[in-house]
Parts: C-alpha cells; structure tokens; sequence
C-alpha cells in the first residue's frame, strides 16, 4: 500500500480524498484542522489539529508520519499549505513544488521579480518595508497606489490608496507583515484557471469576474464566467498565463488560479499567480462547465496516477459567492433558490454572529449558476443574488438574542 500525505484544510464533502484514490493502491494521511476533522473521521489516518494554520505540530507530526509510513507523495490544495508541503518535500526529497518555487508563488514581491521585463506588462511595485519607501514610491509613480501584503490571498490586507488622506490612515495602522507597495491599475480583472501535467498546461480556461474582487468589503456579492471560445480576449487571456508560468519556476504537477487586468487603452496587465486551485466557487463551477475536476487531477498527478475518466457534461456554468454582513444571521435561505442554481454551498448558523466580509474567497452562500450563455448565466447570477438578498434575514449584534461564535464562516477552498 502506498501513501499520499495530505495538508487538508478543505471539509471532507469538497475533498474526498479516499474516494477519489479508491482502486489506486494509495492511502491518503489527513491532516487536517479540527473543524474538519469529524468529516474525515472514518479514515485510518487523520490527526487533527488547533489553529491549523499557524500550529507548527502539523509539520512536526507530518514529517513524522512521511517517515513511518514511507510517504511517496504529498498534497496540499490551500494557499497557507502550498510552503509547509514545499519544505517537507524538500527536506524528505519527495517529488513535487519545492521550496523555492513556493515562494515565488506566495509573494508577490519575488513573484514579480520573475516577471519583471518578460511579455506580460506588471505594474511598479517595491517592497514596503518603511514609510520611507512608500512616500519614495508615491513621489515617483503618484496616486493612486496599492498596498497588500506579499503572501495573503484572497485582497486580505489589499488597500487602494488614493491621496494623502489614505497614505496617512495605512501608516498609522500598516499590516503587521510583510507588504509591498505597486501603481493602482484601472480595468476589468479576469481570471485563469488550470492544470500543469508534466510540466505543461493541459487545462487553460480564463473568466471574466463580475464585481470586484474587493466587493466584500461593502458586503457585495462576486462571481466569475467563463469566457466563450470566441470571445476576444480569451486567445490573449490563455497566452499570457502560459507565458507567466513558463518564466516563473512552476511544478511539474499543479493547479493554478492566475488573474490579469485588461486596460482602457487595451493593454494586458498581470496581477498575480497562485501555484493551487482557485478559490470561492471556482473549482465548483470548473468542474459543471468543463467536466473536470481540478482538485482531484491535481490528486492524481501527484500521485503518478493516470488522468480521470472526467466528471459531468459540460455546460455554460459560473461561480457566485455572497460574504455575510454584519450582524446576527435569523434566517440562510438553502430552498427555493431559482432553476438556474446547479450546486450550493452555505456557511454559518442562524444565531451566528458576523462582521461583514473577511476576504475575496470566504462566502456565506456560494452557488454554481447555469444558463445557455456566458451573458445568460451573467445575468442568471443577478437573480440569483436578488433572490438571496431578499430572502435572508439578518438583525443588529447587540440583539439580546445573538447566539455562536464570533467568528468568520470557513469556506471550501482558498480564496481567489
């Protein structure tokens, strides 16, 4: 029997791991967060663990395990296991992303020095590692700018900065860690999503995201759709991901979930790249658009294994997610939801206390939208969120009845 160790911060019903390694000869070693636990519960091997992401016994125990039970492969789908997966495969020399190719797929700083002078434009950017260089940075490239922090997802910590009001506010109270700082670029934002076998993209599909990926800061739902095969900007869409992953030191088996500005003046522009599958709802609606699953290919090619026999019948399908407001949830609408809806995923309790949106990629109510048409399902996602805001109930947090914790809901993927 051989093993595949798996950093798994997804619940048991997105990734079924032993499911999708049936009949393979291959056993799959959860780690696995304590929420999550229960899911994978019957498995023979799953530890769970307090504070997941930051609780350094998972490496401790996962270095372990790789030893005792011989590991061959390891497997880490979210953002803040891509590293700590990298170094255990560095340290045991076990195939896959190593540490180096890790990091240039966490930050941003590193990731934009790959790219720096390549085709694809990227914008000015510096590492902001004083007040110094931001004033340095504003002097020479003006307002407006943005500053993130190098190795979040999801715009968590992203802050457009459009005068010396906003300079002002970040300086008082910057991000605790590491941050960089790069011109603001006007546009629309697209995304790219796929799959590297053998070191080349044998899956490329680009999405048009509607709303922004900051909406979640006023509470405003977000979604994406594919982008028709003759749509104008799908050709340049796929060759510039193709070109980012050939100048950064991409695996030779991974997902990824990249995402460009296309300009007023028609320019295309990269924002940034993730070595895993892209957050929301976007492997969900991958997965009906398109017959495959992203997660579960990634699976397998790290495993050595053969590609899947594919899942449903494609379709025109997008992904919607909608963040909590703030205040006490009464009531999650999970009926009666419109026709078009083909999949759903809710987060949160009645009772539960929230404080509006967290990050791009954590949802209250995600769903897969159908229709015949990209505009079809665009417009399909409108009443789709139409319907949720008119159906669910929320009352102030200070109501004597607030019950549950204080707390952000926890979602199925890393965000986008």
């Amino acid at each position: 029997m051989r093993h595949v160790l798996v950093f798994a911060k997804t619940p048991h019903a997105t990734t079924p791991y032993e499911q999708w390694l049936a009949g393979t000869g291959i056993e799959p070693v959860v780690l696995t967060s304590r929420e999550h636990a229960a899911g994978y519960g019957h498995l023979r091997h799953v530890h769970a663990f307090d504070d997941y992401d930051t609780n350094q016994l998972v490496e401790k125990t996962a270095l372990r395990l790789a030893r005792e039970l011989d590991v061959d492969a390891v497997f880490a789908r979210a953002e803040s296991d891509v590293l700590r997966a990298a170094q255990l495969r560095d340290l045991l020399d076990l195939p896959g992303q190593r540490t180096a190719s890790a990091r240039a797929f966490r930050d941003k700083v590193v990731m934009k020095d790959h790219l720096a002078g390549g085709p694809v434009d990227v914008p000015a950017y510096r590492l902001l590692d004083s007040a110094y260089t931001a004033v340095e940075f504003v002097a020479e490239h003006g307002y407006p700018v943005v500053v993130k922090p190098v190795s979040e997802s999801g715009s968590l910590g992203a802050r457009v900065l459009r005068d010396e009001a906003d300079l002002d506010a970040y300086l008082a109270a910057p991000w605790r860690g590491t941050s960089q700082i790069e011109t603001f670029v006007p546009g629309a934002m697209y995304h790219v999503d796929g799959l590297v076998r053998d070191g080349e993209p044998v899956f490329v599909r680009p999405f048009r995201y509607l709303n922004d990926c900051l909406s979640f800061r006023s509470d405003h739902w977000m979604g994406s759709v594919p982008l028709a095969p003759g749509d104008p900007y799908h050709a340049r869409l796929v060759d510039a991901v193709r070109a980012v992953l050939a100048q950064l030191p991409t695996p030779e088996r991974t997902t990824f979930h990249a995402e460009f500005w296309i300009t007023p003046d028609d320019r295309t522009v990269f924002c940034e790249v993730a070595s895993r599958t892209g957050g929301g709802m976007v492997a969900r609606a991958v997965r009906h658009a398109f017959g495959i699953d992203l997660d579960k290919e990634w699976l397998y090619a790290e495993c050595g294994l053969p590609a899947s026999s594919g899942g449903p019948a494609p379709r025109p399908a997008g992904g919607l997610w909608i963040p909590p407001s703030s205040g006490v949830l009464e009531h999650l609408p999970t009926e009666g939801a419109p026709d078009c809806v083909l999949e759903s995923a809710h987060t949160g309790r009645a009772g539960q206390v929230f404080h509006g949106g967290v990050k791009s990629g954590l949802f209250l109510a995600g769903y897969v939208v159908g229709g015949e048409s990209e505009e079809d399902v665009a417009a399909n996602m409108e009443k789709v969120a139409a319907w949720f805001t008119d159906a669910v109930r929320w009352r102030p947090a200070d109501s004597p009845d607030a019950a549950g914790p204080v707390d952000a809901p926890e979602t199925a993927g890393a965000t986008p």
